[in-house]
């Protein structure tokens, strides 16, 4: 009984007594910025065929819309300039998400106009986009611009936080906030592991799975293939096929047992963070995969953040020690050429 009464306050001090994952939340708003705005701007030309005035063709499936009325108003299907008014708006959503300006309102706002297009056509929907959906609505509670945005810079140069939507007596507590937070990362990180467990179960019933053919198969399909040469030269290599099948499974199913402990940890993310890399090189679904690693990286602590930033700044500067150093040989040069005077001849 004392044990689980120490787990539990061990666990409650840990959400409530600082905000936590500061760096991952950081690294997973860019790359949902890049992901959303790269989809977005890839289907410029596309938006209304897809989801505006031209997308009726898939009535009567276009007409059910299955959500809140707030998301029919946002994006319209009966104005053409309606919709490229939101569609634009969105975009500058997306960037304003992606550099970390004023996350606290963006964030909410991007979370209804991405909700509001997807519904408008539901049969373009993805997994990327259903995992995009879902985390954004827990997101909306985390402090996203903690780092690498331009809410840190400001407050670097105030040399000072930005001040509480609410002050004095209404304003939030600190443990509140911290809780919020905390609870966002939590929740972002039982989805994944959820998406992670049914994937692995779901292989598992399919014989190309148990067999360690599928990942041939995901190969060949004519559907995704950007690059047909390079899937054709990866198909042809018949222990890396029947590999990355069998640690897919394996890796996926076992991902919340391999996460609590640190070598197996680095294991899984470093294999999950390959294979998504593979499934936006090979297949081309570059939102998801992002998406994805995103995810991934929230199970990577600050201190492991802190301590890859330092070694990088001791490689960079290791590096720049090895390369010659141009400016100094261009001055050594021109002290070393002779000065001409109004003569012609060297002094």
């Amino acid at each position: 009984m004392n044990a689980v009464r120490t787990g539990f306050d061990r666990f409650t001090g840990w959400v409530t007594g600082a905000k936590h994952a500061g760096y991952s939340l950081s690294a997973l708003r860019i790359l949902y910025g890049i992901a959303i705005v790269s989809f977005l701007l890839t289907s410029l030309a596309d938006r209304h065929y897809l989801w505006g005035v031209a997308s009726r063709w898939v009535d009567p499936e276009a007409r059910r819309r299955a959500w809140f009325p707030l998301f029919e108003v946002v994006f319209t299907k009966d104005s053409a300039f309606l919709f490229d008014l939101a569609y634009g708006a969105l975009i500058v959503l997306g960037v304003l998400f992606l550099i970390g300006w004023q996350t606290r309102f963006v964030t909410p706002v991007l979370l209804v106009f991405w909700v509001g297009l997807a519904t408008n056509s539901t049969v373009l929907t993805n997994g990327g986009d259903t995992i995009l959906r879902i985390t954004l609505l827990f997101l909306v509670f985390a402090n996203l611009s903690r780092h690498w945005s331009v809410d840190a810079w400001l407050a670097r140069r105030r040399g000072r936080e930005p001040r509480p939507l609410l002050r004095g007596r209404l304003a939030i507590p600190e443990w509140l906030g911290n809780a919020a937070n905390n609870t966002a990362v939590l929740l972002c990180g039982y989805q994944i592991m959820l998406v992670y467990v049914n994937s692995g179960i779901y292989k598992l019933m399919g014989p190309e799975w148990r067999e360690g053919t599928a990942f041939y198969y995901s190969l060949v399909l004519d559907v995704f293939r950007p690059f047909p040469a390079l899937s054709d030269l990866a198909w042809q290599i018949a222990p890396f096929v029947w590999v990355a099948t069998f640690l897919s499974v394996w890796v996926q199913l076992l991902f919340p047992v391999l996460v609590l402990w640190r070598p197996t940890r680095i294991v899984a993310l470093g294999f999950t963070i390959l294979m998504h890399l593979g499934i936006g090189l090979f297949l081309g679904l570059w939102p998801f995969s992002l998406a994805m690693i995103a995810l991934d990286l929230l199970f990577v602590r600050d201190r492991t953040w802190v301590a890859t930033g330092r070694w990088a700044t001791h490689a960079g500067g290791v590096l720049r020690q090895l390369l010659p150093d141009r400016s100094a040989s261009v001055g050594r040069e021109a002290a070393e050429r002779p000065v001409t005077t109004a003569a012609g001849s060297p002094s």
